[in-house]
C-alpha cells in the first residue's frame, strides 16, 4: 500500500468491520441468493465461499468470519469488498479508485 500512495495512486479506505461490510455483505448475500452471482468454477473461491459464515451484531450488521474455522476465507472477503467497492457512488464516480 505504501508503494501506491507514494506513486499518488489515489485508494479509498475500506474496512473489514460491521459498519463497513454490512451494505456489500447483504447485497452480495442478495445476489447470491436471487441466482445472480456467476464463477467459472474457480475452486479457490469455491472452497473459500464454504468457509464464510455471516457474523452478525445486536444492531443486525453482518460481516463476514469463519466463525473459529481454521480455513481461509481471504478470496471471499476481497470479493465481498470488490462487490462493495463497485456499487459505492464515490467509486462509480471515480473508477480509477482502488479499493483497499
Amino acid at each position: 500500500m505504501r508503494d501506491l500512495v507514494d506513486t499518488g495512486v489515489p485508494l479509498v479506505e475500506f474496512g473489514q468491520g460491521y459498519v463497513s461490510m454490512n451494505a456489500p455483505m447483504k447485497e452480495f448475500e442478495r445476489r447470491y441468493l436471487a441466482g445472480e452471482l456467476k464463477h467459472p468454477n474457480n475452486p479457490l473461491l469455491t472452497w473459500t465461499m464454504k468457509n464464510v459464515v455471516a457474523r452478525q451484531d445486536p444492531a443486525g450488521n453482518i460481516k463476514p468470519d469463519k466463525e473459529k474455522s481454521r480455513e481461509k476465507i481471504d478470496p471471499a472477503v476481497a470479493l465481498i469488498m470488490a462487490a462493495g467497492g463497485a456499487v459505492a457512488k464515490d467509486v462509480i464516480d471515480k473508477p480509477e479508485l482502488i479499493i483497499l
